[in-house]
């Protein structure tokens, strides 16, 4: 569903890296960006497809996921408010996007034109070292929980991804999980089984409590050690 919304200049959830942009600026911006809705389970952009817009997550959580061998469909990490979706694009050269991505809930979504982004980028020095930091940070946190899943025994992993979720994504505890055990099985590389199994040992040990999608950690000490120990 597209909507103007508000405007860029008005925006009163405008991003760290928005917000070094002048009025003017806001304003160039502001002619290719528009407001979209996606309901839950909506693809929003599709792996290979023409990349020709920056998604900005206004409110909502975004699952990004990567087609592998034989079609399998793997998911690399949970996006949330305030992320930039497809901002690795910008290299001219690869104009596709590299993920899938799908919405886990309602989500309010700017879709940003990606040739007026990247005038910006060359015209505002402190706006485009802003989006390298962001890309920084976004790439060592994939890279993180990638070496994590690598090294790691899957109990590991399961603990990993539960603190990853707590800290990163949702940043409570308890937390509402807006993926199912199968979407969870495949953001660390096991089987639905194998998460079932896990998530039942975790929570007769009292170290989690689950109650239909609410998770509760119950003790992180025990739990940083079972990730500390992969």
């Amino acid at each position: 569903m597209e909507n103007r919304g508000e405007t860029c200049l008005n925006c009163t959830i405008k991003s760290n890296i928005v917000a070094l942009l002048t009025e003017k600026e806001l304003a160039r911006l502001e002619t290719g960006c528009l407001q979209n809705v996606f309901q839950k389970g909506e693809l929003i952009f599709k792996e290979g497809m023409p990349a020709n817009h920056i998604v900005y997550i206004r409110e909502g959580f975004v699952k990004l996921s990567k087609r592998g061998i034989g079609g399998k469909d793997y998911i690399l990490s949970i996006a949330k408010k305030g992320a930039y979706l497809g901002i690795n694009n910008l290299n001219k050269k690869t104009r596709l996007y590299y993920t899938s991505a799908t919405a886990l809930i309602d989500t309010q979504l700017c879709f940003i034109d990606i040739e007026k982004f990247g005038i910006l980028l060359k015209e505002n020095g402190k706006f485009a070292t802003e989006v390298i930091y962001y890309i920084f940070d976004d790439e060592m946190n994939y890279f993180e929980r990638l070496v994590n899943n690598v090294q790691q025994q899957v109990p590991g992993r399961l603990a990993n991804t539960l603190f990853y979720f707590k800290n990163q994504v949702y940043g409570t505890n308890p937390f509402n999980m807006n993926i199912t055990k199968v979407e969870l099985a495949s953001l660390i590389g096991t089987s639905r089984e194998s998460v079932t199994r896990l998530l039942k040992e975790f929570q007769e040990e009292g170290i989690i409590r689950v109650e239909k999608n609410k998770y509760t950690i119950l003790d992180e000490k025990r739990l940083g050690a079972i990730q500390k120990k992969g």
